[in-house]
């Protein structure tokens, strides 16, 4: 019978590290277990307890109850995004001289690298049935969003309408476009996309409120 693998703490990090990436949310101990391909709950505690004692992470109760302290060693290179302000809201400057700040991100979050993206935090319940990559976009969120002049139907977007940034899915009617809200609150309408409709870009990620992944970069 084969001897169980071992992993050092570079590879544990890493693996929480992108556990949190994918969801927004540390990982609980059944989902590390999986990710780690490990045989029970019981060795996780120990690597955790291990990472804990070494000060490479904070514990806490509950099942989510992990912060990173220290950024792996090794295997998880970020990148900065400038967080450019909230929607639904006035115009978004992308300018530099705009940014509220910036957050560093693992690169495989914002792919390709050739393209410029930003982040953006969700005001108001208008998308909160939409999903994108299985996170739902709820009040307090950040979205992470691929700078880009065009989309096609069924891109959840960022998009200026009357001046006012807006997130919507964008759909196609006849011979129009228009943007889909897909919310609880039925008081929200479809918006026309008229000759003022400019789209800034496409959501590819959810941040969820109360993440602690990303680090303020100066």
């Amino acid at each position: 019978m084969p001897r169980p693998k071992t992993f050092s703490k570079a590879e544990i990090l890493t693996a929480i590290q992108r556990l949190m990436a994918r969801r927004g949310v540390p990982p609980t101990v059944e989902e590390l277990r999986a990710a780690l391909k490990v045989g029970s709950n019981r060795t996780v505690l120990r690597y955790l307890k291990w990472l804990e004692d070494d000060g490479d992470i904070e514990r806490w109760p509950g099942g989510r109850g992990i912060r990173l302290r220290r950024a792996p060693g090794e295997g998880l290179e970020t990148r900065a995004v400038p967080l450019i302000g909230e929607a639904p809201a006035g115009p978004l400057m992308l300018a530099e001289e705009s940014h509220e700040g910036w957050l560093r991100l693992p690169v495989e979050l914002a792919k390709p690298r050739s393209a410029n993206f930003f982040l953006l935090r969700v005001r108001g319940d208008s998308m909160n049935r939409a999903q994108v990559e299985g996170e739902r976009i709820e009040d307090g969120d950040l979205v992470l969003v691929r700078q880009q002049t065009t989309a096609v139907p069924e891109d959840v977007v960022v998009a200026l309408i009357d001046g006012e940034a807006t997130i919507k899915r964008l759909a196609r009617g006849p011979n129009y476009y228009f943007l889909k809200p897909e919310s609880t609150n039925r008081d929200h309408r479809p918006i026309l996309a008229g000759h003022d409709f400019q789209v800034l870009g496409v959501v590819t990620r959810v941040i969820k409120k109360g993440s602690n992944l990303f680090e303020v970069s100066g």
